[in-house]
Order: structure tokens, then sequence, then C-alpha cells
């Protein structure tokens, strides 16, 4: 806990003239700053400057389920659309791949040059971090268009917030309040929020495809390549509007191949006296 005392003590912060000299900026008066952005639990001081250095920060999902051309690009559109005008983009770090990934697999994609993405790639984000605790590192702060860009899971975003925090990076987000001078709290708040929607999201979107398609099997129909023993039968799709698009669907049949295999064998399945066999044996 920081007492009133230490807080007043470490009040006047200091900032980097162009000339490089450091120069202590006042609590109030002139310089128009809040108490907060002078105190210790506020942003860093480089944000104070007339010019911040930016990482954008962007992901897109797997490459069959998006377009990562268009997503990244729409992504870096918002970014510069929320940054401050005095704020500048250096770096660009995106990958290709699914925000639900563990933090340790993450960034380590290839051959990018496929998607034809017109933004020199700086690297992922292993390299964003790695970057980011370089005394040296060529930005000041992270841009990312929403917090679901960085991470689907609250652990792996809340990770890497504090990874960038530690090294005096603050993340922001283009669908939320950027702001440098004012009270952390009501940020830190919002940015919990859209955290846990973002899981949310992620993790309810997967439980309606699974109830989707244990629905679309116990219809009957086909799910995939037949299994052997069996061909299958198309069908008009029964929704009228994909069946005018010439949408369809199929059934298993059995193909009337000589030596067809057991019952017990086909799709996977079992009959009751195979399963009363596997639980004597097992």
């Amino acid at each position: 806990m920081i007492s009133p005392d230490e807080l007043t003590a470490a009040a006047p912060a200091l900032l980097s003239t162009p000339d490089g000299r450091m120069t202590q900026v006042p609590v109030s008066g002139p310089s128009g700053l809040s108490d907060y952005a002078v105190s210790p639990l506020g942003m860093p001081t480089a944000l104070l400057r007339d010019e911040v250095r930016v990482a954008f920060l962007a992901r897109t999902s797997t490459e069959d389920q998006q377009d990562p051309r268009q997503s990244i690009l729409r992504q870096l559109g918002n970014s510069k659309a929320a940054i401050p005008e005095s704020w500048v983009i250096v770096a660009h770090f995106y990958d290709v791949e699914s925000g639900r990934m563990d933090l340790a697999a993450r960034g380590r994609g290839e051959n990018y040059e496929r998607f034809d993405i017109p933004i020199a790639r700086d690297g992922g984000i292993a390299d964003l971090l790695t970057e980011s605790a370089n005394p040296k590192r060529q930005f000041d702060v992270v841009i990312c268009e929403n917090i679901a860009r960085v991470a689907r899971r609250a652990y792996e975003g809340l990770s890497v917030e504090r990874e960038l925090e530690r090294n005096d990076v603050p993340l922001f987000a283009s669908n939320e309040p950027i702001t440098v001078s004012g009270s952390r709290a009501q940020r830190i708040l919002q940015r919990r929020i859209n955290q846990s929607v973002a899981e949310y999201e992620v993790l309810n979107t997967l439980e309606q495809s699974w109830g989707g398609l244990c629905t679309h099997v116990r219809e009957g129909w086909n799910i995939g390549k037949p299994c052997h023993g069996y061909k299958t039968k198309v069908f008009k799709h029964p929704n009228p509007s994909k069946a005018a698009k010439g949408y369809t669907k199929s059934r298993l049949e059995p193909d009337g191949l000589k030596g067809e295999p057991s019952p017990r064998w086909r799709c996977g399945g079992t009959t009751n006296a195979s399963a009363a066999t596997r639980s004597q044996t097992a």
C-alpha cells in the first residue's frame, strides 16, 4: 500500500525534452496535467512527449476461416483512426493463428508472403514481447483493434498485458478510451470486461457449433467421407434458400459390396454384443 506521503513525494514526474535533458513536470499549473498524469499509478512519462512511437499488434484467425489480408488491413485502419495525431505507428506485428492457442505456442507461423498482405511485418506476438524488454526498443506503446486480437482467452490476454506493463509499455485498443492523463481504474474495468467477452464469444461459438453437429448427425445426415461399406446418397438441402444456391446434404446407405464388414465395425459403431464383450475383458 502506498502512503499519502509517498504519493506526494513521487508526484513530480520527469519528462524528457527534445534535446535529451530531463525536466520536472509540475503537479498543477500551466502544464494542464492532472494529478493522475504525474502519479506513480499513471502512464509512463514517455507518453507525455509530443511524439509517441506505436507498435501495431494484429491477429487474424486461421486462413480457411478468414481472409488474413483484409482482416489485418481493417485492423490497421481502425487502429490508426483511434490513436492521437501525435502518435506514429513505427512497427507492425501480426500473426495468422487461433487466439485460443497457448501463449508459448503463439507467433511461430511463417510464409506470410503468400497472403499478399501489403504491410511490412516486424514479427509476431512473441517478437513483440521480446522487443518490449529491450531498453532500446523502437516503440513506446502498443495498439490493437480490440483485445480479442491479442488473445481469445483472458489468461493469455492478461499475460501479454502484464508482460508489456512490466516493461513500461502500455497496451491500448481502438475500441477503448485512449487517454494518458486520466484515471486508469475505469479503463482497467472496461478492459477486463472486454477480455471476458472475448473468451465468452469463442466458447459460446464452439458450444453452438458442437450442438449443431450433433443435431445434424441425429437427423441422419453424413459428415465427411463415407465409412467403409457405405456410400452417400445426395439430397437437396432442406433449407429452401440454401437449396436455391445449389447446396446439398447427404446420407449414408450400404454400397452393396460383397464381404461387407460386420455392423460392429461400421462407422465406429458397436453392437450390444460387442460392447458387452469389451466390458467383460476390460
